[in-house]
């Protein structure tokens, strides 16, 4: 045998092969791809989409006249997914925001803050047992042999325990044990016999785990470095509204910059239609001219004219491609089909007035109402509390314990009375004859506090490293907000210098058209005229619409776009059965304060953030899904809606 597991085994046939047909039960594969068994159906509004844009005439479509409060209340309104440009919502889609995300939070039944005031109820545990024994045995007593011990036993337990806020745990307990001896035994009284008992327990921590402020942060029965209480729950669903809040900005920011990026596709469209247009008219009269061997009608000068009507269509086109592209991305922004009967075109116009902005006033907005900043502000309150629960978690665990305990016995469980009082174990139990108490203290030190002492440290490093990046995101938030200040001054700057340059260039072109009609030969002069009015005219829409967007960045820069633009965020409405049922029990309950009976609580939050500056709003819990409210923003609100306003200087003449 040594030899034969020494030399080993070795198979001689190297590949193996199926046999064509399956043979007995066996799957020849274990994974497969296959289809979930889902219900599956696409939106009729997708179904009936029509096929996609190139290079239609926007002109021969139906055109939808849209303003930007419409876009911005269509965005915001209509769908449970919060849209992102360039999102990975088909790759990714655990990644991506819904209005379903807040109470999401709230209802988890791990960390919510129902989760963790469960750990508070009163917890009822029971159990029965029957145990039969039946065995033999080797023993002699004062020369009585029995050779079998044979016995019926039972036990039942009920108990409940409450855990309480300052850490205290009371418990009551129900115990009824039944023995049984099958085999004769002269020293019992009965054969059978009934044992009862209540048991009244509390057991309240003098040290580790004591008092309210410890027991709303981590909770009972929580270990170093595992707190999870009703506060940090609570942090939870805060943290939740501000992601939430969040994506609300980022779609509004997204919907304003695709709404002017469309409104420049169309004026770059015109302006590359009129060049075109413009070009057309003059290769028609200089190839005239070429006809009747007019001045100025030269092969040269037909085909200079010729390349440059041409480089206008190209432009043309790739215009339309682009105005098709940028409507597709307003159109995925607010929920619309890709490929709608209507095109739609942005009806309002980009605000040429000059903003001035105080800059400590908006440094100090910025400071207090960027979403980013109240959030992680919220993480620094969750690491002072969790710093507060590792504090407590290095005492010693002492605890003080009293108990109470009744006790009955008797031959039947309930039945007659007897002389003895024995006969019924309830009537005895009751009669108060067998009475228990126990008072003690319980201390449990673990040598040392290696695992308490690296709890705490690593508390104290996570509340350092919030509050270093709540310093970073300030100082960022400082630079970005000054960027967003310097780009709109220059943006307007620009916008005037590219006014005064259109102008220029419009009186240009009309004088040398004048000199081309009496037979101008300088036909190359024309034509990088032409080109400098198309130029001047594309370079004022961008200035004016990167003042738009501009204008746009400072208001999220200091956290007010939302505001900007006329929104806010509430609780998504219960069902009618809920305000039916809470409108039946609040009959039978009646609110009263809560005494702690040692201090009262530090308070977590300041109130309720204020959405609209100036407005007091009504606070609403939390546990449905989110809604998002539009209001349509005033003129004044959009055009100006902090500090100074001063208008636009009027050029001293306008090209038709």
């Amino acid at each position: 045998m040594l030899l034969v597991c020494g030399v080993g085994c070795r198979f001689r046939q190297r590949d193996f092969h199926f046999s064509e047909h399956q043979v007995g039960p066996y799957r020849q594969c274990a994974t497969e791809i296959e289809y979930p068994d889902i219900e599956v159906a696409m939106e009729p509004a997708l179904a009936c989409n029509g096929r996609p844009r190139s290079m239609e005439n926007p002109s021969d479509l139906e055109a939808w006249d849209m303003t930007l409060p419409e876009a911005v209340r269509m965005a915001v309104t209509h769908g449970e997914v919060i849209r992102v440009l360039g999102g990975s919502v088909v790759a990714s889609p655990g990644g991506t925001q819904t209005t379903y995300d807040p109470a999401l939070i709230e209802s988890d039944p791990r960390t919510s803050v129902e989760a963790a005031l469960s750990a508070f109820d009163a917890q009822l545990s029971s159990s029965i047992f029957w145990n039969k024994i039946d065995r033999g045995i080797n023993q002699t007593f004062a020369g009585l042999f029995l050779p079998t011990a044979q016995q019926l036993d039972s036990a039942f337990q009920a108990e409940v325990t409450k855990a309480t806020a300052t850490g205290a745990k009371f418990s009551v307990r129900h115990h009824v044990n039944y023995s049984r001896s099958i085999t004769l035994n002269p020293s019992l009284r009965w054969p059978s016999v009934y044992q009862l008992d209540y048991e009244a327990e509390y057991r309240q921590p003098l040290l580790q785990g004591a008092g309210v402020e410890f027991n709303r942060i981590a909770g009972p029965n929580a270990t170093a470095g595992s707190a999870a209480g009703v506060l940090l729950a609570r942090i939870n669903t805060d943290i939740s509204l501000a992601d939430f809040e969040k994506g609300v900005t980022q779609l509004v920011s997204d919907v304003e910059e695709a709404y002017w990026n469309l409104y420049f596709a169309y004026r770059d469209l015109e302006t590359k239609l009129a060049g075109r247009d413009s070009a057309l008219v003059t290769w028609r009269n200089i190839a005239e001219r070429l006809r009747i061997e007019v001045r100025g009608g030269t092969p040269e000068n037909e085909a200079q004219l010729r390349s440059q009507y041409f480089t206008f269509q190209a432009a043309v086109e790739d215009a339309v491609g682009n105005l098709y592209m940028q409507e597709a991305r307003l159109r995925y922004l607010l929920s619309l089909p890709p490929n709608g009967p209507r095109l739609i075109r942005p009806s309002t116009e980009p605000s040429t007035a000059k903003l001035i902005f105080d800059w400590p006033g908006v440094l100090s907005e910025a400071y207090g109402r960027r979403v980013e900043l109240r959030r992680q502000q919220w993480q620094i309150k969750r690491r002072e509390l969790e710093l507060v629960a590792a504090r407590n978690f290095i005492k010693p665990r002492l605890d003080t314990v009293a108990l109470y305990r009744w006790r009955g016995i008797g031959d039947e469980l309930l039945g007659k009375s007897g002389p003895t009082g024995f006969e019924n174990a309830y009537q005895n139990l009751l009669g108060g004859d067998f009475q228990e108490w126990q008072l003690g203290l319980q201390l449990n030190i673990p040598i040392g506090f290696r695992r308490e002492f690296t709890a705490l440290r690593n508390a104290e490093l996570q509340l350092a490293r919030e509050r270093a990046l709540l310093r970073e995101q300030e100082f960022r938030i400082s630079h970005d907000l000054s960027s967003a200040i310097r780009e709109l001054e220059r943006a307007f700057q620009l916008t005037k210098t590219n006014l005064n340059r259109r102008v220029a260039t419009y009186h240009e072109v009309q004088v040398l058209r004048a000199r081309s009609e009496t037979g101008f030969e300088q036909i190359d002069v024309l034509l990088q005229a032409e080109r400098r009015l198309a130029e001047a005219d594309v370079a004022y829409y961008r200035s004016v619409i990167d003042y738009a967007l501009a204008t746009k960045n400072v208001h999220r820069e200091k956290g007010s776009l939302l505001e900007y633009d006329g929104i806010t965020l509430t609780e998504g409405p219960w069902a009618n059965a809920a305000y039916r049922e809470a409108f039946e029990r609040s009959r039978h309950f009646t609110g009263r304060p809560i005494d702690y009976g040692i201090f009262r609580p530090h308070p977590l939050s300041r109130g309720s953030y204020l959405q609209i500056q100036n407005t007091d709003n009504a606070e609403t819990d939390g546990g449905l899904p989110a809604e998002v409210v539009t209001t349509p923003p005033s003129d004044a609100t959009r055009s100006a809606p902090t500090n100074r306003l001063q208008r636009l200087p009027p050029p001293v003449s306008q090209p038709s």
